[in-house]
C-alpha cells in the first residue's frame, strides 16, 4: 500500500477496528468495506498499536477513526484505548465504541464517545461511522460508491459458500434482482424529508405531526433486525408493513382473525411461491376468496397492529419519505370502505402502552411458559371465561410459550400476554420456573 502524502486525504478512509473476537468482526468489517472504507483489523493490543503507528497520523495517515469493541472485554478494550491515545497524534482521531445493552458505558472516562449497541445492523454501523467522521472532518466519508453494495455483497457470499464455482456477473445480477424484488425484503431507502432517533423523539409525536400536516409518504422505523413501515395519506394510515421475529404481524394472521378464512384454508392456499410474485392480498382477491372490501378491512386491521407495535419501541431510528403516489397495495386499502385515521391508531397504541405500564414487571414475556392450575379452573362456571380466553387457556400446558400460543390462536403476543396476566392474578395459571442446577 503506497503511503499517502502528508496532509492528504485517503481515497478510502481507513478505520482501525479492534475486536478480540475475529468471528464477530467479520460481518462488521465486510459492511464497512462495502460502504467504501478501508478496515485495519486488530485482535490484540499489540496489533492495534502496530497498525496505528503504521497507518495513523504518524504513518501513512490512512486511519482516520478508531472503532473498538468494548462489549466482550471492557477492561481489555480500555487498555487498548489507553495505549492508542499515547501514540503521537492518535488522541485526535475520532473514536467509536461498540457496547452491550447491559453495559452501555463500559470504559470509564470514555462516556462522551459515540457508541453503538450490539446486536446492530450493518446500515446502523455505517451510519454512526459516517456521522462521526463528518463531525470531525466534514466530507471525508461522502465519497460516492460506484458499486451496487447488495450485488457486491452477494457476489462475495456466493464465492465464500460455493468455492470452485465461478458465478458470472449476469448470474449474480439475476440473483440480486430477485432478492430486491422479494416481498419480504425492505425496499431501498428513498430521499427522506424527516429522520431521527426514538431515544430523542417519541414516535407518537412524529405520527401526530404527520397526521396533522396531511402529507403522503412512508414512515419507516428500524430497530436492530426489525423494521416497520406505515404508508400515510392525508391523515390516514393506509398500510402497515413489519419484518421481524418478535411478533406475528403478517397479513395471514388478520385474515384468519377476522373470520374471512379458516387457518387450514389459508395454509393450503399459500403453499409455494406465486410465479407472478403478487402480494398475498392480491392473490386472494384474484382467486375470489376475498372481496376488495374485505381486503381493505384486513389491511386496516394489520396497519393498526403494526402501528401499536412500532409505538411501543423506545429505541431505534425513523425516516419519513414523501411520495406523490401510493403503492398499489396501499392504494387498494385507501379505496376500501374501511379506513384508519392516524388519530385512531395513536389512541390504540397509547392504550396498549398504558396497559403494559399497568401490568408493570408482572407483564409476561413472549418467551414465558405457563402451567394451568387445574383445580382452580375446575371451580369456574361454564360461562366464566369468554371464548378468546378459553382458547388461550386450552393451550397452556407447560410447553407452549406465549409466542407459540399467539401463533396457534392467530392473535398477537400482547393479547395473549394480557389474558395470561389476568389468569395469573386469578390463580388460574402460574409461570413455569425452571429448576436451578446446583
Amino acid at each position: 500500500m503506497a503511503p499517502s502524502s502528508p496532509g492528504s486525504r485517503p481515497a478510502q478512509p481507513g478505520i482501525l477496528y479492534y475486536d478480540p473476537n475475529p468471528t464477530t468482526a467479520k460481518l462488521a468489517t465486510a459492511g464497512l468495506r462495502l460502504a467504501g472504507f478501508q478496515v485495519f483489523n486488530a485482535h490484540t493490543l499489540q496489533e492495534a498499536v502496530d497498525l496505528c503507528r503504521m497507518h495513523g497520523p504518524g504513518g501513512d495517515r490512512n486511519v482516520v477513526a478508531l472503532l473498538l469493541d468494548a462489549s466482550a472485554d471492557p477492561a481489555a478494550s480500555a487498555g487498548v484505548l489507553k495505549a492508542l491515545v499515547q501514540i503521537p497524534g492518535a488522541a485526535q482521531l475520532p473514536g467509536i465504541l461498540l457496547v452491550s445493552r447491559s453495559n452501555p458505558t463500559p470504559i470509564p472516562g470514555a462516556e462522551d464517545l459515540p457508541s453503538l449497541r450490539r446486536p446492530f445492523s450493518t446500515p446502523a454501523l455505517v451510519k454512526v461511522v459516517r456521522e462521526t467522521l463528518d463531525e470531525h472532518q466534514p466530507g471525508i466519508s461522502a465519497a460516492p460508491i460506484s458499486v451496487d453494495l447488495a450485488t457486491s455483497r452477494l457476489k462475495q457470499l456466493l464465492s465464500d459458500h460455493f468455492r470452485g464455482h465461478d458465478f458470472t456477473d449476469e448470474e449474480v445480477e439475476r440473483f440480486a434482482t430477485a432478492l430486491k424484488s422479494d416481498e419480504d425484503m425492505p425496499d431501498p431507502p428513498s430521499p427522506s424529508a424527516l429522520r431521527g432517533v426514538l431515544e430523542a423523539s417519541r414516535l407518537e409525536a412524529v405520527l401526530e405531526m404527520l397526521g396533522n400536516a396531511g402529507v403522503r409518504g412512508i414512515l419507516a422505523v428500524e430497530r436492530d433486525d426489525e423494521w416497520g413501515k406505515l404508508h400515510i395519506d392525508q391523515g390516514r394510515i393506509c398500510l402497515g408493513e413489519y419484518k421481524g421475529a418478535g411478533e406475528d404481524l403478517k397479513l395471514g394472521r388478520f385474515i384468519v382473525e377476522g373470520g374471512f378464512l379458516r387457518d387450514e384454508q389459508l395454509e393450503a392456499f399459500v403453499v409455494g411461491k406465486d410465479p407472478e410474485r403478487r402480494p398475498l392480498g392480491t392473490r386472494l382477491v384474484d382467486a375470489g376468496l376475498l372481496s376488495a372490501a374485505d381486503l381493505a378491512q384486513v389491511l386496516v386491521d394489520q396497519a393498526r397492529a403494526v402501528t401499536c407495535q412500532l409505538l411501543s419501541w423506545t429505541e431505534g431510528s425513523y425516516t419519513f419519505c414523501p411520495s406523490k403516489t401510493l403503492t398499489p397495495m396501499a392504494s387498494a386499502a385507501a379505496q376500501g370502505r374501511a379506513e384508519l385515521l392516524v388519530a385512531e391508531a395513536l389512541l390504540d397504541g397509547l392504550r396498549r402502552i398504558q396497559e403494559a405500564a399497568a401490568m408493570g414487571p408482572h407483564m409476561p414475556d413472549v418467551d414465558d411458559i405457563f402451567l394451568r392450575v387445574d383445580e382452580q379452573v375446575a371451580r369456574l362456571s361454564r360461562d366464566a371465561l369468554p371464548r378468546e380466553e378459553l382458547a388461550v387457556l386450552e393451550l397452556v400446558n407447560g410447553r407452549n410459550s406465549i409466542k407459540e400460543i399467539a401463533r396457534k390462536t392467530r392473535t398477537g403476543t400482547f393479547a395473549v400476554s394480557r389474558v395470561l396476566y389476568r389468569h395469573a392474578k386469578s390463580n388460574l395459571v402460574r409461570r413455569r420456573v425452571m429448576p436451578v442446577l446446583v
